[in-house]
């Protein structure tokens, strides 16, 4: 997805010979004209987008910034035209976090700069939006997206380029956030706009919205209607390209090209598939050679085609050496995230374990050393399936490969998040912190001389370097073994940084380290399409267990959503949609439905958790839209839900970011000690801008006081420890030294991104506080990145602060993620609107038990509130899971 991100136009050889000419002559003595940069800004982009030359383009690009500094100066509409094309090089690069920071500073600028009515604005925007997605944040991206296409459409003609471009990135976005509609409005937008139009700009920006379309139908399991999108794409591109030598060959294309054959062979037309590659792969391999990556992008899909039901025939035999080969020339030129990579060692993986040679296929999916979602689960499976029952590997061995697998495919929102804690937890000390930053600059460089080695193996094999070849796979070499070096000296000097900064992901073995007799881990992966099915694995001390899920994906959603429209409230209650006044009553909860989840999930692993007080359970898919807690163990016996058998009667429960959160021993840096709580805000706009007029529509919560000071006394804390009504400001939560606090609690309205009442609608998750010192009273969750904590607990005692509620969405919101990204170990945190009175009560109930019982931890205590709110002993109202369920144990609070 990365690659084609920000595919743009083709501008011609002419314009990159502009480029490669106009840079040294203007270095000395002449003033670059307007019009001159903008033939070098669009040449740049052509290399970077079609040829895929991402390191050289960035290195034109900082030269040409340093000529705009020059000549124009830093706060320049210039300087964020060429700004937007170092931010977009980082992007593509996969250089997440510095990607995010560049685009902010770049939109700050442009902001300060540039009119309403300028495309360019637009246009930076587009790129931003792209960075924040590649950053985890695509909640933000998607908000922030949104947000300026609605701009856009007011001030630039319909048929504009830089609105095109700026529905692109919204589509493409939307389609990752499982928005199906908006990506669907989006790309018939662009194909209106541009259909007709034979300059080379609309007919690459055509060809990108055709892809993106067509990826967006396949996806929605119609990969038959997806063949002719695909083939209208490849049809665009031909006419934009038809000007150039060798139009066919173009980088971009033959992409699509693969990308039509993975179609057909989903519909089962292999031999069309083979047809179609066979001659495309023949002119790559006179072209660019077989060791090229052009090459093996299409070696990949024909292996498939090519591949026989019989694991020794002669297309097997092809397949098994096409994929050799392929998985070599890749490993050569990319990191070991890389998705190619990781499909290819897949695919060779499942020949390898159907020819029997299960310890070979395993050692494919040990090479896997990354993070990319590959996305076929079915595959994973019939590969440790079948070594297992070959009898090449143990239950033990084949439930180790897919928890293996499980993190690997787990890199961003929440699970990058912990992953960060883990290591500035585990680094500590001054030695362990320097190789910390060691072992990163080692990573940076490798993936940057990977970046180039690519981009000159993409080249045709007469205008290779061949010098420069050689030289940066010495230097890849060079590195690896230096890296080699440093883990081996992380892992003797310091072995909790080895854990957490290592290639490997926690194994079998590592997880029953940290499992006490009375804990258990399960992790549940729903399935995501109809194709799919899904995954639920439990590990405790003694015993393992797998299981794939036995109804298809749309069951399990369905019954997620039934669940949540029995419990969601609308009145009273912490969100924008707040109004004040008595709560409403619930829906009935369908405890027949929650029964049923149970069985299709933690049921099928009962010979592991039964009998265990403490649970850790890893969510992904639909099942991360609901708290566990909730699901029935036993048949119903009646529509009480007093009387239900609740999973939370059997188990105390954690929710796990990543596996890597599981408890560990003689973690190096302590948590803070303190408590500080911000409570009863007061919502009063400064000005009428949209954030005022949403933020004066929020009832307001006079009772969390009450709350907090309950909380602060059970701890022991005196008044000083809070921050009520007028002092419970955005700028406090800023200005207060946070590193020693050990308990944070905020008791306030929490927004997702998009909320909106009366005129006002906010870009991003937020909390509602107090406004004024120059603050606007909503801490957004980039502002929540910023803050400098080493808290044993987060508590957010809002609304929507788990998730956002969708099926198959990030397992963990955008305020979540942020907060673990701060410094968080732990967080209390809710799945749907709550209401204050109940919240109030689960909470001060919570914090009281474990004042009582220290040792018990916090997981324990919220199960003792839990269970008397179901009780009724006040409210019996309070039994139905509405009041009692919302809020979960994330991370490792003891």
């Amino acid at each position: 997805m990365i690659r084609i991100l920000f595919q743009s136009l083709w501008t011609g050889l002419a314009a990159l010979v502009v480029c490669l000419g106009l840079m040294t002559p203007l270095g000395a003595e002449e003033k670059l004209t307007q019009a001159e940069l903008d033939e070098l800004v669009a040449s740049i982009e052509a290399v970077m987008t079609v040829d895929g030359d991402y390191a050289t383009s960035e290195e034109n690009a900082r030269s040409l910034y340093a000529l705009v500094l020059r000549d124009f100066g830093e706060e320049s509409r210039q300087a964020v035209q060429v700004e937007r094309l170092i931010v977009l090089a980082a992007t593509v690069q996969s250089r997440q976090d510095e990607a995010a920071e560049l685009g902010r500073r770049m939109m700050e600028k442009s902001i300060r700069l540039i009119s309403a009515d300028d495309p360019l604005a637009y246009r930076a925007a587009a790129v931003y939006a792209g960075a924040l997605k590649i950053a985890g944040e695509g909640d933000a991206a998607l908000g922030f997206a949104s947000e300026a296409l609605v701009e856009a459409e007011k001030w630039l003609p319909p048929d504009d380029f830089a609105l095109q471009e700026l529905r692109l990135i919204t589509a493409l976005v939307a389609q990752d956030a499982d928005r199906p509609d908006v990506a669907q409005t989006a790309y018939a937008q662009i194909d209106a706009a541009l259909s007709g139009r034979t300059d080379p700009q609309s007919l690459g920006m055509q060809a990108l919205a055709l892809q993106g379309w067509a990826r967006l139908v396949a996806q929605n399991g119609e990969p038959g209607s997806a063949i002719p999108l695909f083939e209208e794409a490849i049809a665009a591109l031909d006419r934009q390209f038809a000007a150039i030598p060798r139009p066919k060959m173009v980088p971009i294309r033959l992409g699509l090209v693969a990308e039509l054959a993975k179609s057909l062979l989903d519909v089962g037309e292999r031999d069309k598939a083979e047809a179609l590659l066979r001659p495309e792969i023949a002119a790559v391999e006179a072209h660019y050679g077989a060791d090229s990556t052009v090459w093996a992008d299409l070696a990949f899909p024909l292996a498939v085609a090519v591949a026989d039901e019989d694991p020794g025939g002669p297309g097997s035999t092809e397949a098994l050496d096409l994929l050799t080969r392929c998985v070599a020339d890749l490993s050569q030129a990319f990191s070991p995230r890389t998705l190619d990579l990781l499909r290819a060692r897949i695919n060779l993986a499942m020949l390898l374990a159907g020819r029997g040679r299960g310890q070979e296929a395993l050692e494919q999916l040990d090479a896997m050393d990354g993070a990319a979602q590959i996305g076929d689960r079915a595959q994973i499976v019939f590969i440790l399936r079948s070594a297992e029952e070959n009898g090449n590997i143990t239950r033990e061995a084949a439930v180790d490969g897919a928890l293996r697998w499980l993190q690997n495919t787990q890199s961003t929102g929440a699970a990058a998040a912990q992953a960060l804690l883990s290591q500035r937890l585990a680094a500590g000390t001054d030695a362990g912190a320097a190789m910390l930053r060691e072992r990163t600059d080692i990573k940076a460089e490798l993936d940057s001389l990977r970046a180039a080695l690519a981009g000159l193996m993409a080249q045709p094999r007469e205008a290779r370097d061949a010098d420069a070849v050689t030289f940066l796979r010495a230097e890849v070499q060079r590195l690896g073994d230096a890296n080699d070096t440093l883990r081996e000296r992380i892992a003797r000097e310091a072995p909790d940084l080895a854990a957490a900064t290592g290639t490997a992901a926690l194994s079998l073995a590592d997880i029953r380290a940290r499992l006490g007799p009375d804990a258990a881990v399960v992790v549940i992966d729903s399935p995501r399409s109809a194709s799919d099915f899904g995954l639920v694995v439990a590990v405790s001390a003694e015993g393992v267990d797998w299981h794939t899920f036995q109804v298809a994906s749309d069951q399990i959603d369905a019954a997620v959503q039934t669940l949540r429209s029995g419990i969601e409230l609308r009145l009273g209650v912490r969100s924008a949609e707040g109004l004040g006044g008595s709560t409403s009553a619930p829906a009935n909860f369908d405890l027949n439905t929650a029964q049923w989840l149970y069985q299709q999930t933690f049921a099928q692993v009962a010979g592991v958790i039964d009998g265990k007080a403490h649970l850790y359970v890893d969510l992904r898919g639909a099942m991360s839209a609901l708290p566990p807690q909730l699901l029935v163990r036993d048949r119903p016996q009646s529509d009480d839900p007093a009387q239900a058998d609740w999973l939370i009667r059997h188990h105390d429960v954690t929710i796990l970011p990543a596996l890597s959160a599981l408890p560990e021993t003689g973690a190096s840096l302590p948590p803070g000690t303190g408590f500080l709580a911000f409570a009863d805000a007061r919502f009063g706009a400064l000005e009428q801008t949209a954030p005022a007029v949403l933020r004066s529509s929020l009832s307001p919560l006079p009772e969390t006081a009450d709350e907090v000071r309950a909380v602060a006394a059970s701890l022991g804390q005196g008044g000083d420890a809070l921050r009520l009504g007028p002092a419970a400001t955005e700028a406090a939560v800023k200005a207060a030294s946070l590193s020693g606090i050990g308990t944070l609690y905020f008791a306030t309205h929490g927004l997702v991104s998009g909320d909106v009442v009366g005129e006002g609608a906010l870009p991003e998750a937020a909390l509602a506080l107090t406004p004024g010192d120059g603050e606007d009273g909503f801490l957004t969750a980039s502002e929540i990145i910023d803050l400098q904590l080493n808290a044993r607990i987060v508590v957010l005692s809002a609304c929507n602060t788990a998730t956002g509620g969708v099926p198959g969405a990030e397992a963990l919101s955008g305020l979540s993620q942020a907060f673990l990204y701060a410094g968080a170990r732990a967080l209390l945190v809710s799945h749907w609107p709550v209401e204050s009175r109940s919240a109030a009560r689960l909470m001060t109930d919570t914090f009281a038990a474990l004042a009582a019982d220290p040792a018990a931890g916090m997981a324990q205590a919220q199960q003792a509130a839990i269970l008397s709110m179901i009780g009724g002993r006040a409210d019996p109202r309070w039994s139905h899971p509405a009041y009692w369920a919302p809020f979960v144990l994330v991370g490792n609070a003891d």
